[in-house]
Order: structure tokens, then C-alpha cells, then sequence
């Protein structure tokens, strides 16, 4: 089976939950926990690494054995017991309720996989090797890091400022569409490593009114 279709979802506040108690669920539950999701662990017994995350209240551990019942409202699954066989029917029992389920130890039981991904501020960058090599996808996100550094999270942010302003200065659209292309064109990447955002930020605004 392969995953054709790549999206980002919005699992702010939405119910998570990962089944697994070792360090594949850390790494999961670290992942949700950065997209802000509200994560709900299933498992008899937690690592020590994951326990501070109870104590801090920033997940809720619910001390059980995977029951499909607790399962019923979640937005997504994360199966990640050590377990082949309740992996299995944690896939089953998700595939029958429309939910959202990723497998660790099986990509043809998930209906998603959590691609590499490099964010540099709201700029995300995603590699996927539709499940064959998690370690291609990590060598290319390596790769990305060199090529896409912090530079580019300070220009996204500000390109938004001056989004604004653009549609007051330049009121006809295929103009505003250059100056766009032309502030990402230009050397600005290099000004604000060299020189900062105030810098760019000045030269964008001399260009916007050029225009």
C-alpha cells in the first residue's frame, strides 16, 4: 500500500493517543506533544524517561491494557506496544472506526506514517520514501538542514509582514506577485545572515515601494 496523498494536519488540542510505554512511544508522544496535541497514553507501565511528562500533567497516562474501548473519541493512533498481535487490533479496531492510525512495526496496517521533517519556523520541509527507508529519509532531512537553515524561518516571518502593507502599496495583483518573487529572489537570505532582520526588513520595504 502506498501513502499518495501527503498532508498536514492540525492536531492542536485534538485527543491523541499512543498505546506503548517504552522509547518509540517517547518518541511519539514528543511529536504530538510539539504539534500541541492533547496526548493520552495507554499502557500497564512507562519508562522512567516518560514519566516526567505525567508529573508535569502535560500527557495523561491511563494505567490500563489496551481496551478498544478507550479508544472511542481519539482523533489518531499511535500503536506502539512491543506487541505484534495488539498492534494488530489496535489497526483493526481504528480501520473499522474511521480513525486515524499509524503502526510502528507495520506501515501496511497504518492508514498514516510521520514523515522526516526539517521546520525552520513556520517553514516545514517533509521527505518521505513512502515507508521503504526511514534512513534515506533521514540522510536527505540531514541534507535539507544544510541547505534551509534558520535564515529562512526570519524570512517567512518576514514576508508575512509585509504581506499586508503589499496589498495597500501595490493594488494590482500581478504586480504584488513580483515583488513577491522578487524579495525571494534576491539576496535577502544572505543580508539576514550577515546583517540581521532589521536590515532586511529595510531593504524589503525599499523595494516595496519601488514597486
Amino acid at each position: 500500500m502506498g501513502f499518495s496523498y501527503p498532508i498536514s494536519l492540525n492536531i492542536t488540542r485534538k485527543k491523541c493517543i499512543v498505546i506503548g510505554g517504552g522509547k518509540v512511544a517517547l518518541r511519539k508522544i514528543n511529536s504530538l506533544l510539539e504539534a500541541g496535541a492533547a496526548v493520552f497514553l495507554i499502557s500497564p507501565q512507562i519508562s522512567d524517561e516518560i514519566m516526567p511528562l505525567v508529573n508535569e500533567n502535560r500527557i495523561h497516562w491511563i494505567e490500563k491494557e489496551y481496551d478498544s474501548e478507550l479508544l472511542s473519541d481519539s482523533f489518531l493512533v499511535i500503536a506502539a506496544t512491543n506487541i505484534r498481535e495488539v498492534n494488530q487490533q489496535i489497526a483493526n479496531f481504528c480501520h473499522a472506526a474511521n480513525i486515524l492510525v499509524n503502526v510502528v512495526d507495520s506501515p501496511k496496517d497504518s492508514s498514516f506514517i510521520v514523515n522526516s521533517y526539517l521546520k525552520q519556523g513556520d517553514l516545514t520541509l517533509t521527505v518521505s520514501t513512502n515507508g521503504k527507508s526511514p534512513a534515506l529519509s533521514h540522510k536527505i532531512k540531514e541534507e535539507l538542514t544544510i541547505m534551509f537553515g534558520p535564515e529562512y524561518a526570519v524570512l517567512l516571518e518576514l514576508l508575512a509582514e509585509v504581506r499586508e502593507m503589499a496589498k495597500i502599496y501595490i493594488k494590482d495583483e500581478a504586480r504584488r506577485s513580483d515583488f513577491f518573487r522578487e524579495c525571494v529572489r534576491t539576496d535577502i537570505l544572505q543580508i539576514i545572515k550577515d546583517y540581521g532582520i532589521e536590515e532586511a526588513r529595510e531593504r524589503v520595504k525599499k523595494c516595496l515601494l519601488s514597486y
